[in-house]
């Protein structure tokens, strides 16, 4: 079933491709608005600025303290008021007037508005009266902000604000000082700015009109693409790869399943993506063929190995008591392997009625190769020995005829012993082997140390050497392979031949088959979860002796 997405690529790629597209176009449109607005203003700015400095080039300072203390006017007043008028009438200006700041406000000098209208004839500076020579008027807004200016004769930047008589002006103001830099007045040009602000509207309007057009234009045409060249083959390596697992579980089964990638000619890297999808399908088919033959060799290899196991098994005796009718003595034998098959073995046969022999055996190496010679070494040993050859002798045939083609470099250390059964003499030979562990009747657990001989297969021309001990009614000897003392824990600890010898001699008086069980418990115990690394293999002997009657 097609999983649900709650967000496609799609729209998440649409919802970034507006919201940019709306960005970029509002950072268009301030700019631009920003950069046009600032292009008029300067150039009102600098008209505003030269006209009030041509003004001011023309003023006589002295005069205007004259004007402003008498309040009278002269001849030369009138011709500064023509100049004036001149001046507003050849430039592109509304009013052009000279002050004096004092207190909170300034008093006129001259007004280039020198017509009231009948309208208007009680009406102040504000309300767009005529202000005559002597006019004092308070200062508002953006002024009376720079009144401390004003008062010490700075230069101030052009003003824009709003009037409520004239609508929007802007104010570009010099002042005159004296020579000794006192200030004598202030010549002010009020410019017109309501048709600057139309223009900034019409202008603001129609570039955002314009690139509202454009952007929805581009959005359009780039969604149009994305969805052809991105989402549309997305989509469909999506249902592809989505329904190639679900469509072809059969033919994946069968190894007849088919790439379903559509063919995508984008020129892009989605194209690549698409090959990419096409090759990983294909690599999946024929990994899954090849894992079907690997699965099915390997069961194979399997039921094979179930059998070798079982035949391994077999080979070995498995069937306790083993000589129910012989009271002389009591025998068990245990080996758990690593692996489905092992390189441990034990055996233990009757070489006539009166010698019984006992092997004990680990192959180097784990898993076939190990069983394999563990086979031939089990069967050499037993032949031997069952031509009544003693345990040396028996050793240093079966080392020769093991030696012979053995290219790949296999050996097993072995022990062995055989028992005259009616005597208790008993005669044995150590190739390699771990040391067993004898325990005299009502004594404890001891190790039965020899020199031992080289291991089997190792090196033609050994010649082995055997020792011999008489064993007593009630005698126990436990043979073992170094699965047992090399068995280790999750901590990487040894279970040791301390171990090994503790436990055995914790309860001495067990036969042989609660022994072997005891201690293979006590493995288990100290192991824990850590894995098996080796066969565990042990053997038990206790001899009681003819007659069958511990002494």
């Amino acid at each position: 079933m097609k999983e649900h997405v709650r967000f496609s690529l799609g729209k998440k790629l649409a919802l970034v491709i507006v919201l940019l597209s709306v960005t970029l176009s509002l950072v268009a449109i301030v700019v631009s608005y920003r950069t046009f607005s600032a292009t008029m203003n300067t150039y009102y700015e600098r008209l505003g600025t030269n006209l009030v400095g041509t003004l001011a080039s023309q003023l006589d300072p002295e005069k205007l303290d004259y004007y402003f203390e008498t309040g009278q006017m002269d001849e030369t007043y009138y011709d500064t008021q023509q100049f004036i008028r001149d001046m507003v009438d050849n430039n592109d200006v509304e009013y052009l007037y000279v002050v004096r700041p004092h207190d909170t406000g300034v008093t006129f000098l001259f007004d280039s508005d020198m017509e009231m209208p009948e309208d208007t004839a009680d009406a102040s500076y504000y309300d767009g009266g005529y202000c005559a020579l002597g006019t004092y008027v308070d200062v508002e807004g953006a002024f009376l902000e720079n009144l401390d200016k004003l008062l010490a004769g700075e230069d101030i930047e052009p003003i824009v604000e709003h009037d409520p008589s004239f609508g929007w002006l802007m104010t570009a103001m010099t002042p005159v000082h004296h020579d000794d830099g006192t200030l004598a007045g202030y010549v002010m040009a009020d410019i017109s700015m309501n048709e600057v602000k139309d223009t900034q509207r019409t202008f603001l309007v129609g570039l955002s009109a314009l690139l509202a057009a454009l952007t929805v234009f581009f959005i359009v045409l780039f969604l149009l693409i994305l969805r052809r060249k991105v989402i549309q083959p997305i989509d469909q390596l999506t249902q592809a790869t989505g329904a190639f697992i679900q469509n072809n579980e059969e033919e994946l089964a069968n190894g007849t399943a088919t790439v379903n990638v559509p063919a995508i000619r984008t020129g892009d890297e989605v194209e690549q993506l698409a090959d990419s999808f096409r090759k990983m399908q294909q690599d999946m088919i024929s990994y899954i063929r090849s894992f079907m033959q690997i699965t099915a060799e390997k069961e194979r290899i399997g039921a094979e190995l179930n059998v070798a196991t079982q035949i391994q098994a077999d080979m070995l005796p498995r069937i306790f008591p083993a000589f129910p009718e012989r009271k002389e003595f009591d025998i068990y034998a245990t080996m758990d392997p690593a692996k489905e098959v092992g390189g441990d073995f034990y055996d233990f046969f009757l070489v006539d009625e009166d010698h019984l022999a006992l092997v004990i055996a680990d192959v180097s190496g784990k898993g076939v190769p190990a069983a394999l010679f563990m086979v031939i070494a089990k069967t050499i040993i037993k032949n031997h020995a069952q031509n009544k050859e003693g345990p040396a002798q028996t050793f240093t045939h079966a080392n020769e005829q093991l030696c012979e083609g053995n290219d790949a470099g296999l050996f097993v250390t072995t022990w062995m012993g055989v028992l005259e059964i009616s005597t208790g003499k008993f005669r044995y030979v150590n190739a390699g082997h771990n040391p067993p562990l004898l325990k005299r009747a009502g004594g404890e657990y001891e190790w039965l140390r020899s020199r031992p001989g080289f291991v089997l297969a190792g090196m033609e021309g050994i010649r082995y050497k055997e020792n011999e001990l008489v064993l007593a009614p009630g005698d126990q000897l436990y043979l073992y392979t170094d699965g047992v003392t090399e068995a280790t824990n999750g901590d990487n600890e040894l279970f040791g031949e301390e171990r090994l010898l503790a436990a055995l001699n914790e309860a001495p008086g067990l036969s042989v088959y609660d022994l072997l069980p005891k201690i293979k418990k006590r493995i288990e115990d100290f192991a824990g979860d850590a894995e098996q690394f080796d066969d565990i293999t042990m053997l038990g002997l206790t001899y009681r002796g003819e007659g069958g009657t511990e002494q």
